[in-house]
């Protein structure tokens, strides 16, 4: 193999190894804070499904979920309540149609309509900050002043740390106040983690994106003898 010949391959990887390392650094790097809320806006809106497990409370009183998630518009979550002689599962259930809670302690399962489109913001029946999340720590990273803090492992995940302050009385996670702190996943955006000046909390422990959900989970059905409770008739 001649000189030229030699000096051409190697100008040739030099080449793709730069353009590989560009590519690498473009898709690696942390944004600023004016590019956050549009990048984040962009990424969510890719996201297909979530599974999980997550911790979810207030101070010292946390509840774990399970929780299966396909944007837009379906969610289920379950928590099993402690303290009880019995097995027994909160289950939340929503989809275009009908959104399901089911309370095992009361046997109680309510179902609210959700054909017209989710039930207004500060609804008791029919939503969920499960499933409003995403939307609403999009909406404070619009609203607020931000302070990219760096990067962190959540759930096993590369994390974006975020420091929001928000406009008094302004904050669109009402629960968690006005000054959050959100660990954003890398890839998709997706909020791993929640801290609020009010003692809220969330964590994932577990979390994975865009795998298929089997459409029945969904799907709710009362168990035998529960009584059901249809909000607005």
């Amino acid at each position: 193999m001649d000189r030229k010949r030699i000096a051409a391959i190697l100008v040739g990887l030099a080449l793709a190894a730069a353009v590989g390392l560009a590519i690498l650094s473009f898709t690696t790097r942390v944004p600023d804070a004016d590019s956050l809320p549009d990048e984040a806006a962009a990424g969510l809106e890719l996201l297909k499904t979530v599974q999980g497990r997550l911790q979810l409370g207030k101070d010292d009183q946390t509840v774990e979920y399970e929780l299966w998630v396909q944007r837009p518009r379906h969610l289920r979550a379950e928590a099993e309540l402690e303290g009880l002689d019995r097995k027994a599962v909160y289950i939340m259930t929503f989809n275009e149609e009908e959104a399901w809670t089911y309370d095992p302690v009361l046997n109680l399962a309510t179902v609210t309509d959700r054909s017209e489109g989710a039930p207004a913001a500060g609804s008791r029946f029919g939503t969920s900050l499960l499933e409003t999340m995403p939307d609403d720590v999009l909406a404070a990273l619009r609203a607020g002043a931000l302070q990219i803090v760096g990067e962190e492992a959540v759930a096993g995940r590369n994390a974006l740390r975020v420091q929001v302050l928000l406009p008094p009385g302004q904050s669109p996670l009402e629960e968690a106040g006005e000054q959050l702190t959100v660990w954003l996943d890398r890839s998709t955006y997706y909020p791993l983690a929640i801290e609020g000046d009010t003692g809220f909390h969330m964590r994932f422990e577990f979390i994975k994106f865009d795998e298929k959900i089997d459409p029945r989970t969904f799907v709710f059905f009362p168990p035998p003898g529960a009584t059901v409770r249809r909000i607005g008739e």
